[in-house]
């Protein structure tokens, strides 16, 4: 298959030439024959209900499996698909849909603007307005820069962007994935990350360029994940660091099958002390670093050093071209590179320059070229005139014996500026970590104060969540 070419035209080549080959598992369990009858199927409803093609159609639903049929029907009808988390408020909602220029939004709840066409999934998966309706048997893609997906920013504290994802980005991010990864005909890739991200999304349209399985499940279960891949199921996953932690412990020990070849680990730092345990258990974990306005991955570590070198990603895959800007930021430019943010005036390329995108992570590149990431820009402290980045602190502090879990942050100080404070789970007492602290820590990364915590913010993802945590230090301030 030519990568190069829009992933419309995927599942209908996989139909031609693949037809009997499983495509879709776990939720629904499809070959690509019926998997492209039900996205045309879906399609026709779709048109049936109003919707037309080059629309934008947001989709606000709970079920992994509904995305993804919406998905391979977008694909199908060319129409251009907006996931959004079931959680995000609707002002928020609102004024993003009002940003990308929605016209349609399939959920539950009715639109709470007129400007915007309901379409209920219940009717929409269950009923059929469209009965009479024949399956557009005929693909009708997006092509080049016409755009496929917008995924939205994360929105938990502020207003969500959208990130416009043309078909050729999309072409260009499965194409430089396959090439790093070895994704081929039979691969059976599991797929437990959320499909309103861009890390979920992009396996199902991975798999689907290379002809290979998805397996799809609602949500992460550790429990039946490791059944699956201990059973020679999976040879894919796709995890955050938080979810490889209860793998482990899920397997307790036992090394997976030899069937598993690829465990992408992305989301969020993978602390060393947590990628020497998977390598010692015969995990083959490849750390990735990536974000939506990159269409997912474009640095990835799969050596047998993945993950043991603080903050090492890796080097940069193929067709991107990565540099560190003036104040220490990464930046990152490529045919898959996002076509800008959504934006009422239309404007193109807006959040890039020249074509470069900056993604607010300070990293550095060493003579091999290979990416390191040391941490957000705007999560760096400053105490005593020193620039101290919480990540660092963080993996230092996760090698006391005991400590589960930490988190970082700053309080105020008139004279250091801040100092340091470590809110952490485990079996040890503040006391106790103190005491290693001052045993292992240089005196500027060693927290002042130590706050034993019965659960850290995490975002849906599994990552720390650095603004709930400074929120979480004021209301254990004593003051």
């Amino acid at each position: 298959m030519t990568y190069s070419s829009s992933p419309g035209h995927w599942l209908d080549f996989r139909r031609e030439r693949h037809p009997l080959v499983p495509a879709l598992c776990g939720i629904q369990t499809l070959n690509y024959r019926q998997l492209a009858t039900a996205a045309a199927e879906l399609a026709a409803e779709l048109v049936a209900r109003g919707v037309i093609r080059r629309q934008v159609v947001a989709v606000q639903l709970s079920s992994s499996g509904q995305i993804a049929q919406l998905l391979y029907a977008a694909l199908h009808l060319g129409i251009t698909l907006l996931p959004l988390d079931p959680q995000l408020m609707v002002r928020h909602r609102d004024r993003l849909l009002a940003a990308v220029g929605c016209q349609t939004l399939i959920c539950e709840q009715p639109p709470s603007t007129a400007a915007v066409h309901g379409i209920s999934s219940t009717a929409l998966f269950c009923g059929r307005a469209g009965r009479d309706a024949l399956p557009l048997d005929r693909p009708h893609p997006l092509e080049g820069d016409q755009v496929q997906l917008i995924i939205a920013t994360s929105g938990t504290t502020g207003e969500p962007k959208g990130v416009l994802l043309s078909a050729a980005n999309l072409a260009a991010s499965v194409a430089a994935s396959e090439q790093r990864l070895g994704l081929r005909e039979g691969d059976r890739w599991l797929a437990c990350l959320p499909l309103f991200h861009i890390g979920g999304l992009s396996i199902l349209l991975r798999c689907l360029a290379a002809g290979a399985r998805v397996l799809l499940q609602e949500g992460f279960d550790a429990v039946r994940v490791w059944r699956q891949i201990a059973a020679g199921a999976v040879t894919h996953l796709s995890l955050v660091p938080a979810m490889l932690e209860q793998l482990l412990l899920q397997s307790a020990g036992v090394p997976p099958p030899a069937t598993l070849r690829v465990v992408l680990v992305g989301g969020g730092p993978l602390f060393g002390a947590l990628a020497q345990r998977a390598h010692t258990a015969g995990w083959p974990l490849c750390v990735s670093y990536g974000m939506s306005e990159t269409a997912s991955q474009f640095a990835t570590d799969c050596s047998a050093q993945a993950g043991l070198m603080p903050g090492r990603v890796g080097l940069p895959l193929a067709g991107y071209e990565v540099a560190i800007g003036e104040a220490g930021r990464i930046r990152v430019r490529g045919p898959a590179v996002m076509q800008g943010y959504a934006n009422t005036g239309g404007v193109t390329g807006q959040g890039l320059e020249q074509g470069w995108f900056e993604t607010g992570d300070l990293g550095s590149l060493d003579e091999q070229g290979r990416l390191t990431v040391i941490g957000r820009a705007d999560d760096l402290l400053v105490s005593g005139g020193k620039n101290i980045h919480p990540a660092e602190v963080e993996e230092r502090l996760l090698q006391c014996p005991g400590v589960r879990a930490v988190g970082v942050t700053g309080r105020p100080d008139p004279v250091w500026g801040v100092t340091l404070v470590a809110l952490f789970m485990g079996d040890v007492t503040a006391g106790e970590l103190d005491q290693w602290a001052r045993q292992h820590l240089p005196g500027h990364l060693r927290p002042r104060e130590f706050l034993p915590v019965r659960q850290l913010p995490l975002n849906r993802m599994g990552k720390l969540a650095r603004p709930a945590l400074r929120e979480l230090l004021a209301r254990n301030d004593p003051g």
